[in-house]
This record gives structure tokens, sequence and C-alpha cells, in this order.
């Protein structure tokens, strides 16, 4: 069927025409404003505040690295395997650990702050016939940025947690001693006095967030750590071989927890 148009009815489809056109148009243009409104507050309004942020910060601080050393002894891609040989050490009445690596499974007898101390019982092991090999882990590395009227704060936290690591390390120290007997009471004692001292240490509420949160984890780490010295030291005292197991886990324990405080920096 053809339909034919008189000029009166072709110009109000013209008409019409122009109306839709225009509509579309205006349409377009709202559209493109709210568009880039969303994109300007969601996307680059944070992003500049960022890096304007960085640059009113001139100065900045690195978080203290913590880093750690294993005394490995095999490496499985099946966790099966790692298990079943780590069940013939406990049998033996061996402590050791199945670390996920990427796709392997590490067992490992020991983890230690101190290279020295990871090489000695890698020696002790290789000589009692247990071939081991020592592995380093780097801890994660943060960075702060803050102003100058700052620095002196910034400053006492990071020593605050300057002292704390070096807690950690007295107790890495106090683990290779009982592994290889020779370890006493008194050393059990001198370590705890470490995690009391850090838990008396204040510092300033007004640091910078992320400081905050950090020295605040660190502060729980080390009341954890204090609850467990009575179950080391009845160990040590009753002579049940598990007083090394009991100061592996709470060092590794604490080790995670503090990258976890790290990883969850904004």
């Amino acid at each position: 069927m053809i339909y034919v148009y008189t000029d009166e009815e072709s110009k109000k489809n013209t008409k019409l025409g122009f109306k839709r056109v225009i509509l579309l148009l205006l349409l377009s243009i709202v559209a493109s404003i709210g568009i880039g409104f969303i994109i300007s507050q969601y996307a680059i309004k944070p992003y500049l505040a960022k890096l304007s942020e960085k640059n009113v910060y001139s100065y900045s601080a690195k978080i203290p690295q913590l880093n750690y050393y294993i005394v490995k002894i095999g490496q499985y891609s099946d966790e099966k395997d790692a298990s079943y040989n780590l069940n013939l050490l406990t049998m033996k009445g061996i402590y050791g650990e199945i670390l996920k690596d990427g796709e392997n499974y590490i067992l490992c007898l020991g983890q230690f702050m101190d290279k020295k101390d990871a090489d000695a019982f890698g020696l002790m092991l290789n000589k009692s016939g247990i071939k081991s090999s020592i592995n380093l882990y780097d801890g994660p590395v943060y960075q702060i940025y803050y102003e100058k009227n700052s620095e002196k704060n910034v400053k006492e936290a990071i020593d605050n947690i300057d002292v704390f690591l070096n807690s950690l390390s007295h107790l890495s120290q106090l683990s290779y001693k009982i592994a290889v007997g020779t370890a006493s009471e008194k050393d059990i004692d001198d370590t705890e006095k470490y995690f009391k001292k850090y838990s008396n240490m204040t510092y300033n509420i007004n640091i910078d967030e992320n400081l905050k949160k950090i020295l605040d984890d660190t502060k729980a780490i080390n009341s954890q750590i204090l609850n467990n010295f009575g179950d080391i030291k009845i160990s040590f005292e009753l002579n049940d071989g598990n007083a090394y197991r009991l100061t592996q886990k709470l060092l590794m324990d604490s080790i995670k927890q503090y990258y976890d405080s790290m990883s969850s920096l904004k």
C-alpha cells in the first residue's frame, strides 16, 4: 500500500522530526554532564587528592621491615607428600612446619630472625644427617608521608616499632637456644622483660593514622606474647620437649600478624 502525504502533513512530520532531534540532543547533553560528574567525583577527584596529598607531604619514612630465615628440609608440589614427611618427623619427636610458597609446600624445622641462628641450626641438622638449606623471606616494605611539623611524633612512633621488632628478635634467639639445648630459665625471664618493657611504652595518639594502627597492632601482639610466656616456662621446667614448638609458633604467629597489619595500611 502506498501512502501519499499532503503538504500540511509533510510539514507536521518535519516539525516532529526536528523536535525529536532536539530532544535527543538535550538528553545526550544531560547524560554527558551526569557521566562527567560521576567520573569527576569518584575517579578523578580521589586520584588528584592522593597526588596532592603526596605533594603536600614532602617528608616520608619507611615502616621498619621484618625479615626472617627458614631452615628448609624439603619442598613438595603435593601437600600430601609434605604432610607425610612432617608426620614422620613428629613421630621422632622433631618439630616441623609446612609453609605454602606459591604452588609449593615447604617443610621446615625452624624459623629465625637472625641469619647466624638459622645457619647454626641448619649446620646442626646437617651433622645429624638431616639435609637442610636456609631461605630468606623478605617482609613487605611500606612508606608513610607526613608534614614537617609531625617529624618528631613520626620518629618516636617508628622508634617504638623498632623496639617491638627487637623484642621479637630476642624471642627468636630464645627459640634457637631452646632448640640447641643451651637455654636457661634466666634466658626466658630476660626475654619476657623485653615485652614487658614494650607494654609500658606510650606514644602520641595524634600521629598519622597508619602509624597509629601499626602501633596499636604491635601492642596487641605484644600482649598475646606475654600471655603465652607462662606456658613456655612450664614446658621448659617440665622438660617435656614442647618449649621449642611453643616459641616457634609464637614467633611466626606474631610475624604473620605484623605482616597483616602492614598490608592493611591505606
